[in-house]
């Protein structure tokens, strides 16, 4: 509507004939100048502009808007009522809120009213005959605990999928089932960071090992007196090697690529020793040589 709004020239004739406010056509208008001109006093090279003129959004780019409003919206996300809690006909196309007990609707001029999506974000709620949501956007269940995480009740990292190593974060992913807060909706289970604790340093002793962390030490992976997967047993402890290597990794907090490196550049030493438990006596020099595996 702004978009066309604007490509008519923003005319109260145009208004008039579309439903639309002029009055508050012109204040979006001020607020998107005001909204690039912060963009690039921030961004002195994006060259941003109010263009009249505006393409409509992409697939891809209304799905980042959607995105957007649901990050600032977390406190008025609505799901709709499942047909197993249907209470009663005053429930039928119903949505239940985090926020009020009563049915609330997306109303009957809304494009969203005959697709009733099962999650939708809403920036105010009307009462006429019925409580309606205003300025209604439809959501993913998946983003909802990728964006809203503070919202949400994480539980225990899935065993499957399995975490991994991401090489562009350096850090420990895993997915994790969650429920939105206190109305307890449950939401599927999306990857995030590892939660924090002694198992994330596990798995990145393991992945270590395995020189998926820092690539110079994939050379020597195959020569590892034990397989890193004993990182993860319970009876590792039983292994001195593996003791030694996690102990050193939390002392430094190393439980990302990031922190490891700080801690290679303050003690280019940092890891050696317990390294070197993991690898023949015949390859010590070697990797001594060589060590830190990185520039520092």
């Amino acid at each position: 509507a702004v978009g066309a709004c604007e490509y008519s020239g923003c005319t109260p004739k145009f208004c008039e004939e579309n439903g639309l406010r002029y009055k508050a056509m012109l204040e979006i208008r001020r607020l998107r100048g005001q909204l690039t001109t912060a963009v690039n006093s921030v961004c002195t090279d994006a060259g941003l502009y109010v263009d009249p003129k505006m393409k409509p959004p992409t697939e891809a780019q209304a799905t980042y808007l959607r995105q957007i409003v649901l990050a600032g919206l977390g406190d008025h996300l609505a799901r709709r009522v499942q047909a197993e809690e249907l209470l009663d006909d005053k429930w039928k196309n119903a949505y239940k809120t985090a926020l009020l007990d009563d049915p609330v609707f997306i109303h009957p001029s809304s494009v969203l009213f005959k697709q009733l999506p099962e999650f939708v974000v809403y920036q105010e709620i009307v009462e006429t005959t019925k409580l309606y949501m205003k300025g209604v956007s439809a959501v993913e269940p998946e983003w909802i605990p990728a964006l809203l995480p503070p919202y949400c009740h994480f539980g225990k990292p899935l065993e499957n999928p399995p975490p991994s190593y991401c090489p562009e974060t350096g850090r420990i992913r895993c997915h994790r089932p969650s429920v939105f807060y206190r109305v307890s909706w449950q939401l599927p289970a999306v990857e995030v960071d590892y939660p924090e604790g002694i198992d994330r340093y596990k798995y990145f002793a393991r992945f270590l090992l395995e020189g998926k962390v820092i690539e110079k030490l994939a050379s020597y992976s195959q020569c590892l007196l034990s397989s890193p997967l004993i990182m993860l047993k319970t009876w590792s402890k039983l292994q001195p090697r593996t003791e030694t290597l996690l102990q050193a990794l939390v002392a430094e907090g190393c439980d990302n690529r990031d922190a490891l490196l700080a801690a290679w550049k303050k003690n280019p030493k940092y890891l050696l020793a317990a390294y070197c438990q993991w690898i023949p006596e015949v390859m010590h020099d070697d990797v001594a040589k060589q060590w830190p595996p990185v520039a520092v």
